[in-house]
């Protein structure tokens, strides 16, 4: 079955409607204030959106391309940390990992002093007259494996969550299969269990049931969905689709190494063995389209409830994914293939649009705020993203993204430049897009580092302790 016929093979399921909110209600709370859709889809790189094209092959996100049809989408979004626990306590409580030490899956943010007075997106949101209520993951889970999993759960500004305050998804997340490809979660398949009983499934009902929910207050509703993450096992029907589609997989020149520092160029490199294989960009891609399906029916959930007309929907994941890229195939990088993230805010009134300038999760908080009147929240280290969406686009606009206090990455319009204590690197997007050229050393390059420098933390916070008992990744 080719990925091109998906659309019919699973019929209209997928795919959006066309129409959508039409007006944006008056900012503040009230019974007008607009309501808010928040959605976290787990390690979705730039395979996915047809508008973002990091697929080396066709993978299939009807729905996404749809939304991506009549709403605002960030083409050089960012993540702030390049895995899920630092970039997640990011975006939800408004500060860069530079300010708080919270740089990876082992770093508990819930012990960390640095947050006892920061109000949290949905605290802050509940302060402004909101009903908060979440289901799935949205903050990164430290307990538990990928078929079993409990999380690492703030109960500060929920009301309720989904399954519990406990749980971030149906335990188990997913149909009881196991692995037996001898790589742990680094496996891929068809589950052969019905679509039902799939995590993301039962959150995604769950959320469909919230929207339906008459409500005396505008709602802030945020929703985890868990695929793409390890391990790739979807309904047998997502997986069978790629049967028969000619797989790709990502290539890396001969000797690309050579002119990158060895400390920046060999930093990870799991399961490398697998590169130029076919089946991780299989079981990849399935889980996206399965992720995307999810996608939709919580969208047409929301057409269908009475809060259509006045919600402002945001769509984001915490960081991007390799699947062979530098010979690399998980997350935990600062290359492109870790931290460009799809980004998408739907709002009603809003014509289609890209915007190229650099942007990063840590603008989302703010720019939530201004959308829906609320005051702006001082503590944020984000920007208000409204004044960028409609201005021309701004090649210097520069973000960071700091894997530990150590070593970062700034991507502008134009470069990304990666900065070590012991070493640096520039590349050139308009040219090298897939950033395999160090051009450092070369004649020009000095002052475009030393722009690019000044985005650098002259004191970034030092890394926090980490638990007793990390999480085996």
């Amino acid at each position: 079955m080719k990925v091109k016929h998906i659309r019919s093979a699973l019929g209209s399921l997928l795919v959006l409607s066309a129409g959508g909110p039409s007006h944006l209600a008056a900012g503040g709370p009230g019974k007008d204030a607009p309501n808010i859709l928040f959605v976290a889809i787990d390690d979705f790189n730039d395979w996915g959106p047809t508008q973002l094209d990091g697929a080396p092959f066709e993978v299939d996100t009807p729905n996404f391309d749809a939304l991506a049809d009549r709403g605002i989408l960030f083409t050089n979004a960012h993540c702030n940390a390049p895995s899920c626990n630092p970039s997640r306590t990011s975006i939800m409580s408004g500060l860069h990992p530079a300010s708080t030490g919270v740089y990876a899956n082992g770093h508990d943010w819930l012990a960390n002093e640095r947050f006892d007075d920061i109000l949290l997106l949905p605290e802050y949101f509940q302060q402004h007259g909101y009903t908060t209520l979440g289901g799935g993951k949205i903050y990164h889970a430290n307990q538990g494996n990928d078929f079993n999993r409990k999380g690492l759960l703030s109960p500060r500004g929920w009301e309720d969550f989904f399954p519990s305050f406990e749980e971030q998804l149906p335990v188990p997340s997913m149909p009881d299969i196991k692995p037996d490809r001898g790589e742990g979660n680094f496996n891929w398949g068809g589950t052969g269990k019905p679509l039902e009983d799939m995590g993301d499934h039962k959150v995604v009902n769950w959320a469909i049931d919230q929207l339906e929910t008459p409500q005396d207050k505008p709602l802030f509703l945020a929703v985890g969905i868990y695929r793409p993450h390890m391990p790739w096992f979807v309904p047998d029907e997502f997986y069978d689709h790629y049967e028969d589609v000619k797989i790709t997989p990502a290539t890396n020149p001969v000797g690309w190494k050579k002119n990158i520092p060895e400390s920046l160029a060999n930093r990870w490199d799991r399961h490398k063995d697998y590169v130029g294989k076919p089946g991780p960009s299989r079981g990849y891609a399935a889980c996206v389209t399965y992720a995307d399906f999810e996608l939709g029916r919580l969208l047409r959930g929301l057409e269908a409830s009475p809060l259509a007309e006045n919600t402002i929907v945001v769509i984001w994941s915490d960081h991007g994914w390799h699947l062979g890229e530098k010979d690399h195939f998980s997350k935990f990088t600062l290359w492109e293939e870790s931290t460009r993230v799809p980004l998408l805010i739907l709002k009603p009134g809003a014509n289609k649009q890209e915007v190229d300038t650099a942007v990063s999760l840590l603008d989302v908080y703010p720019t939530l705020l201004a959308l829906a009147g609320l005051p702006a929240n001082a503590d944020n280290d984000g920007q208000n993203l409204l004044p960028i969406i409609k201005a021309e686009t701004d090649l210097n606009r520069a973000i960071l993204t700091s894997d530990n206090e150590h070593y970062h990455a700034v991507r502008d319009g134009r470069y990304r430049y990666l900065k070590s204590d012991k070493a640096e690197a520039l590349f050139d997007h308009f040219n090298d897009p897939r950033e395999f050229h160090n051009i450092a050393d070369q004649p020009g390059s000095t002052a475009i580092i030393k722009r690019l420098a000044k985005t650098l933390p002259s004191l970034p916070a030092p890394s926090m302790p980490q638990r007793s008992k990390p999480e085996k990744l």
